[in-house]
């Protein structure tokens, strides 16, 4: 008896003990770094992490688990797994308030998920930057900002992409955030190479190298080997960026870095291909495809395993349909046998089921024939959407290339002509120096051109940027002018064609270069005010008027007009001698 006592004694001492709470944040508060470094080896430890505190009812720490988990797959290359435990986390963050958590996890998942599905990752980034904005939460604004821009610039916006780079390296720089830093001068570099601006693009990807390298962070280091590897890459330098792209492999293997291998694969055939290395070029497209197919197929698998469900459920379904038939028969057969009226009533009452089966059928098929059409027109709608946007993409490199190339070769010349020669005579310095700003304001048009006709759609964000940069411009030219620019809130979330954004974007530049050039006025005011369907914008300036029954309109005027009326908007026009002017329109959309 004292024995089996002293047994049942012994098991009960030697149960494991649950984690305490501190013991869990000190695994959740891991550098990111070093998450990113170890990922291969992480997920278990951070799994049993979340189940201990949801045992000890430590909701905020089963949270930041699986925040950490969503991180580790997402290295891994596992999305499913990666987008099941953010959305865990965020929902706990949800239900425990956590608004400063919260923006950063749907920032991250926003960020993860800009390959796979970029209309999701970008309303998952605006949600974080609300809620971060409206916080004024710094620490989720540190990756918000860089990141957001990152997708922007995948939507080829690139002004909207450098003003929210630069929005966050300031933020960045202001805490002295050595983690995050690398990261802005190296989108803000990356945005100068697709300009070709490569003189602008090296001494930022030199700096953010040498902040990792003092930090020893491996995984920052493997990102900045890949920039150096794309800077040469876009300048035709094959043997040079290769050496960079294979430090950036190996660095990604030794992680364990899925995504990274899979890039860096990528990178270097496209690298031999620019060399003639067919043979390497080959290789390494087979190591990135090998990568692309293993995500694939799981996927793929899971698909098979789904549909072999459906079909043994079916299959079980027909078997048990038959054996009811053939039991419904033997009952006929009895029945048959002693009561021939009540057989003939069922053979009835079978041939109207049967019936019955043969018409939802056919109006299944006929169902089924009418969707298969709609898909087909749909496709065919998508493929013809898909052309019209490639030729539109090919016109506007066109543009870039050979007029803008033109534009600056004009330019290049001028100046040679005025350095080179001594002219004494003023007007021919004059005319020289028109021909020169003639021309870099045509170069400006043709970028708003070429930006308008790279996008279907425009986000006012996107037409808000556009804006500031230009306003900010024309402030820098006429410092004794103050422009005040005010735009409502509710605007953000509202997407304007390419049409109806770029037309209200000419016809605020005209109204503001007129106001400049014409009016001696010292404040302009823009307000952009949301309306019942649309928006209403108002241009007004101080400057000293005009009559309007007396002057003669010209083509800015004019052409303001005919912009407004185009896109279905309604015009108006006030202004007096000595009173300013007033010009305001209203667009629905």
């Amino acid at each position: 008896m004292n024995i089996s006592w002293l047994f049942i004694l012994l098991l009960f001492s030697v149960q494991p003990k649950l984690p305490s709470q501190k013991a869990i944040d000190a695994l959740n508060h891991m550098p990111y770094e070093q998450i990113v470094a170890k990922a291969a080896l992480l997920d278990q430890e951070f799994i049993e992490n979340a189940h201990a505190a949801r045992q000890l009812g430590y909701v905020l720490g089963e949270a930041e688990s699986y925040s950490h988990l969503s991180l580790i797959y997402y290295t891994q290359g596992k999305y499913a797994a990666e987008l099941q435990y953010s959305l865990k986390a965020i929902a706990l963050f949800e239900r425990l308030n956590k608004k400063e958590k919260l923006a950063l996890a749907y920032g991250e998942l926003g960020y993860r998920m800009k390959r796979r599905d970029l209309k999701a990752a970008l309303y998952y980034m605006q949600k974080a930057k609300r809620i971060a904005e409206q916080g004024k939460f710094t620490q989720p604004l540190l990756s918000i900002y860089n990141n957001y821009g990152v997708l922007k610039e995948m939507q080829q916006s690139l002004d909207s992409a450098l003003y929210f780079y630069q929005k966050g390296l300031l933020l960045k720089e202001s805490i002295n955030d050595s983690v995050g830093l690398p990261y802005s001068l190296n989108n803000i570099a990356g945005v100068h190479l697709l300009r070709a601006e490569f003189l602008q693009a090296k001494p930022l990807f030199e700096r953010a190298l040498d902040i990792r390298m003092r930090r020893g962070d491996r995984a920052g280091i493997m990102e900045s080997y890949s920039c150096f590897g794309d800077f040469y890459l876009m300048q035709n330098h094959p043997k040079s960026a290769i050496l960079w792209f294979e430090k950036a492999l190996a660095q990604a293997k030794q992680q364990g870095y899925v995504d990274f291998v899979q890039k860096s694969h990528r990178a270097l055939s496209e690298s031999y291909e620019m060399l003639g290395d067919n043979k390497q070029a080959l290789r390494h497209f087979k190591a990135y495809s090998q990568f692309k197919d293993s995500l694939i197929n799981t996927q793929t698998n899971n698909k098979i395993a789904e549909l072999e469900i459906r079909f043994q459920t079916n299959e079980k379904e027909k078997e048990i349909a038959q054996n009811k038939n053939e039991l419904l028969e033997k009952n006929i057969e009895v029945k048959n046998a002693r009561y021939q009226m009540g057989g003939i009533g069922l053979v009835a009452l079978f041939v109207s089921l049967l019936g019955y089966l043969l018409y939802r059928q056919q109006k299944l098929k006929i169902s089924q024939q009418h969707q298969e059409f709609e898909l087909k027109t749909a496709i065919a709608r998508i493929e013809t959407q898909n052309q019209l946007q490639e030729q539109r993409l090919d016109i506007s490199r066109d543009l870039h290339d050979n007029i803008g190339a033109q534009l600056t070769f004009i330019i290049s010349s001028v100046d040679n002509l005025k350095y080179a020669f001594d002219i004494q005579n003023p007007k021919l310095n004059v005319k020289l120096d028109n021909i020169s700003a003639f021309t870099k304001s045509t170069i400006v048009e043709l970028r708003d051109t070429i930006w308008a006709m790279n996008a279907n759609d425009l986000s006012f964000e996107d037409l808000r940027s556009r804006m500031m940069n230009f306003i900010e411009k024309a402030q820098s030219a006429q410092e004794q002018t103050q422009i005040i620019f005010e735009i409502d809130p509710q605007l953000e979330a509202m997407v304007l064609s390419s049409v109806l954004g770029m037309n209200v974007y000419r016809t605020m530049q005209e109204a503001v270069n007129n106001a400049l050039k014409y009016a001696q006025a010292n404040l302009i005011r823009i307000e952009i005010k949301k309306t019942t369907s649309g928006f209403e914008m108002n241009i007004q300036d101080n400057g000293q008027g005009f009559d309007l029954q007396t002057v003669l309109k010209g083509n800015g005027l004019h052409n303001m007009q005919k912009r407004i009326e185009r896109i279905g908007g309604i015009f108006n026009l006030t202004s007096k001698p000595g009173s300013g002017t007033e010009i305001s329109f209203i667009v629905q959309c």
